[in-house]
């Protein structure tokens, strides 16, 4: 579909970030003129109370500034990916990116020269600086950790080299690597990491075997590669770490949002704790699908067969806002004027980015990118997405510019408690037992999608870590071995863990995100226990939940997240989420046999 053909209620209106590219171009040389004044500053940042607050609104000015054009200039882009204006404007915004990251190299280091008792001095003596206190306290923590400007300056311009291991994964997964043709129905079939899922849906057991085969055969011939490409990647992410006096690479990462290295472990625990669920979950599929040797060609199958209903973009509106009632009338109203006020894209068209998202900066609408095609999938990315928008617009009303965002650690809760909590409105709902039992399934799958798969994600990326930070020689068969054996502890013994998965880990991207991975099952986690909160709890439980969403960085993240109820210090909440997928496996059991 050409985009022109989309009817304009359908498009997101980026006219109200800038009337005209125009507009865009004027604020890229004003962000321009506000690095070379920033750079002013050098020297004399912490010079007087006046000086420090002139600094602090200089560059908010040039933040907001440059979010506003990187977002606008992203948004233009993905919606046809083929046309070089827009194409441009993302490049002309990453030079500026990287000249910025560059030029203010010195503030974090020259801040961090003086004694912390000097800024809380100027915090007390200037009524204005109060607001920043938190800012700071957190900016000290990385005193012991930040070098010299100099050596910063260097580690900055190497940031093209320790990124290249990434980068050059993403060309050899998405452009160069080439997979075989299948035969289907007469007729040759290309195999793509993008079909690969939907094709192992497919009703023909040898057929989904061809194809399983077929796909890793092309991972195996090159995972000498990719475990080259993986060692670069976790040595230079080791590197940084010890310049930097870290005691690993995982500390750093967590130490960025204050997360203790005792919430990964725990993680990791209460899964192994309950690794049951998921090989219980394991033998079933086996039964249902009546097979005396499970493979992983199976299982992707589905369990519920010819459960084909479609939603149409307005029904799914309709049908998300019924849903997330529970979560009040103001939070409804805004979904509401989010829909009409044209935050999404919701169309496929020529050109197109995949996939979904939502964007925006402090100084924009929360924008949502969707494709959507009617699908049960389509009206969950749709509510997906919309959590996260929702926190955006909570956080920016509620939040100054400082704290107007969240972290990482919680940017994924939102989001999952909108689809648990249009999942549960929809089981309660369901037409008949065969509609019951598909969302049942529909539920246990995430959560083992994403609790359990991703923390088995989490355990590879520490253990592959763990070689590189004793010196040991980071090789295709190593990475094989561990990824083999959790598949293994995982599953359990009703599935054969054969050559193919063992090689799995080369197609996984997530492994280049920095020790990223584990807070999708941590997000997952906290999300089972406030959506069970705000439909089984009180006013008050609902109260915390919003004040969740408008908090932003003005706390911690566990500190934000415990406010809420959940304490990821804890095993306890993560064992309340393993209770719940538990009980909703017994459902789906007992589903199954009506």
């Amino acid at each position: 579909m050409d985009r022109k053909d989309i009817d304009k209620s359908l498009k997101w209106d980026t006219e109200k970030i800038y009337k005209t590219d125009d507009d865009f171009y004027k604020d890229v040389e004003e962000v321009k003129n506000l690095i070379e004044k920033t750079k002013t500053y050098k020297g004399r940042i912490l010079e007087s109370a006046d000086s420090l607050y002139d600094f602090l609104k200089t560059d908010e000015k040039l933040e907001r500034k440059f979010s506003k054009l990187g977002v606008y200039a992203s948004l233009k882009s993905d919606e046809d990916t083929r046309v070089a204006k827009y194409q441009e404007m993302t490049k002309i915004a990453d030079n500026l990116f990287a000249s910025l990251a560059q030029e203010l190299s010195f503030i974090t280091p020259e801040i961090l020269l003086e004694d912390y008792k000097k800024v809380k001095t100027y915090i007390e003596e200037k009524e204005e600086l109060k607001i920043y206190e938190h800012y700071f306290e957190d900016l000290f923590r990385n005193k012991d950790h930040t070098l010299g400007e100099n050596e910063e300056k260097i580690i900055a311009s190497f940031s093209k080299l320790s990124q290249n291991p990434q980068n050059t994964y993403m060309i050899f997964s998405n452009a160069d690597l080439k997979f075989p043709k299948v035969k289907k129905d007469g007729k040759d079939l290309q195999i793509t990491d993008a079909n690969f899922t939907n094709l192992e849906l497919d009703p023909n057991r040898e057929f989904r075997k061809e194809v399983y085969e077929k796909y890793y055969t092309v991972y195996k011939q090159f995972e000498n590669t990719a475990a080259s490409l993986l060692d670069g990647e976790m040595t230079a992410n080791n590197t940084i770490a010890k310049l930097k006096k870290f005691d690993s690479a995982r500390k750093m990462s967590l130490f960025a949002n204050n997360i203790d290295e005792k919430v990964y472990d725990n993680l990791i625990e209460v899964i192994h704790d309950n690794i049951e669920i998921h090989r219980d979950y394991t033998s079933l599929r086996k039964k249902v699908l009546g097979l005396d040797d499970l493979g992983f060609e199976d299982i992707y199958l589905p369990l519920v067969e010819d459960y084909n209903k479609t939603y149409t973009f307005d029904e799914a509106k309709e049908l998300i806002l019924k849903a997330l009632a529970p979560l009040g009338e103001d939070y409804i109203k805004k979904a509401r004027e989010g829909f009409d006020d044209r935050w999404f894209d919701v169309m496929e068209n020529d050109g197109k980015r995949s996939g979904g998202y939502s964007s925006g900066s402090y100084d924009t609408e929360p924008y949502i990118l969707l494709n959507y095609n009617d699908s049960l999938d389509s009206l969950f990315t749709t509510a997906h997405e919309l959590g996260h928008s929702m926190h955006s617009y909570y956080t920016r009303k509620t939040q100054p510019y400082i704290y107007g965002d969240y972290s990482i650690f919680l940017a994924e809760i939102a989001s999952t408690t909108n689809e648990l909590l249009l999942l549960n409105y929809m089981i309660d709902h369901a037409k008949d037992e065969k509609e019951k039992a598909y969302l049942l399934n529909h539920y246990v799958n995430s959560f083992k999608s994403t609790v359990f798969r991703q923390t088995m994600f989490a355990e590879f990326e520490l253990e592959a870590n763990k070689l590189v930070e004793n010196s040991l020689p980071v090789t295709a068969e190593k990475l094989n071995q561990i990824y083999h054996d959790l598949n293994v502890d995982y599953f359990g013994d009703d599935i054969e863990v054969d050559k193919y998965i063992s090689t799995e880990w080369a197609r996984i991207p997530h492994f280049y995100m920095f020790y990223y991975v584990f807070q999708y099952a941590t997000g997952f986690s906290s999300a089972v226990s406030l959506s069970e909160k705000i439909l089984k709890g009180n006013k008050e439980d609902l109260e915390k939940y919003l004040n969740f969403l408008k908090a932003g960085k003005s706390k911690y993240p566990l500190e934000v997240l415990k406010d809420a109820g959940v304490d990821m210090t804890k095993k306890d909440s993560l064992q309340k989420a393993m209770d719940v997928c538990k009980e909703k496996l017994e459902e789906l059991k007992k589903a199954l046999t009506k």
